[in-house]
């Protein structure tokens, strides 16, 4: 801090002043980013953020994804960031759709109930059923599609409605949908010589929806690991303010004695992630419809 600061604001001249960030990337800090780390803050929408050494990027542009930038998640690294345009909003919009019948019964606390729990019986009948190359498949661009190729004109789309179709069916396919989008992306960064070895999840529907969790970790075919932190993107910030202040010589000492550990891990069910391999192609095939 300059001298003329320090006076106007009553603070010890040369003191460290640490810069703002982007939330996402200082999530991604907290969760202990690092090469071939995938980082998803998943909630309303998801945030993908990834850092890869710069003979691993070169001089190319990775395609398709939102950002690329020297430094902006750790310093000497180059961030990556891609994400979906809606993720736990889908699962909002279903509940908002089928409680429309709802909306000429008085205010009370049968409708409450009804409203909170949702949600719940939706997710408890869905993780029941069985899963099937036959199931209904729906594609996840109910908000348009940040990644890959960022387009806000693309619309959602739900196939393979019988009169038969239940509600938790639908709801299931919305989750599994989210879960093929996030492979998309995947797919996507591998195929450009991105290595990613594992993933690490944060963010509120990482912390309170086991089934989505575990229809990912089997959409991806991968082992998702929850962080313990509750505030991981202010844990990141943390970490670089102790890195300001002096507490820690560089960011990875602070993220070695300040990282969350991980509190859960979701592992794919081989059966599971056989029958996702061919709804997973259909996704791809109706992708190409819009």
């Amino acid at each position: 801090m300059t001298a003329e600061w320090a006076g106007k604001l009553g603070l010890p001249q040369g003191i460290a002043v640490a810069v703002g960030a982007l939330d996402a990337h200082m999530g991604a800090v907290g969760a202990s980013v690092a090469p071939g780390v995938l980082t998803r803050i998943m909630g309303t929408s998801t945030c993908d953020i990834m850092v890869a050494e710069k003979h691993e990027i070169g001089d190319r542009c990775i395609e398709g994804i939102c950002g690329q930038v020297d430094g902006s998640v750790l310093p000497g690294f180059i961030g990556l960031e891609a994400g979906q345009s809606a993720f736990g909003d889908i699962y909002a919009w279903f509940r908002k759709f089928m409680s429309w019948p709802l909306k000429n019964i008085p205010e009370g606390e049968a409708k409450q109930k009804v409203m909170d729990t949702m949600l719940i019986e939706l997710t408890r009948e869905a993780q029941a059923l069985k899963l099937s190359e036959n199931d209904i498949v729906a594609l996840d661009w109910m908000n348009g599609r940040r990644t890959p190729y960022a387009d806000q004109n693309v619309k959602g789309m739900i196939a393979g409605l019988t009169l038969g179709s239940t509600a938790p069916e639908v709801f299931k396919a919305l989750v599994e949908a989210t879960a093929f989008g996030s492979r998309r992306i995947v797919e996507h960064m591998k195929a450009q010589g991105l290595h990613i070895d594992s993933v690490n999840g944060i963010g509120g529907i990482s912390k309170k929806a086991p089934f989505v969790m575990q229809t990912l970790a089997d959409v991806l075919n991968m082992p998702i690991r929850i962080v313990r932190s509750q505030q991981t993107c202010a844990l990141g910030a943390a970490m670089f303010a102790a890195v300001a202040a002096g507490v820690y010589q560089d960011i990875m000492e602070a993220m070695k004695y300040m990282g969350a550990d991980i509190e859960v891990e979701y592992k794919p069910d081989t059966r599971r992630a056989r029958v996702y391999e061919i709804l997973y192609k259909k996704y791809l095939e109706l992708a190409k419809t819009c």
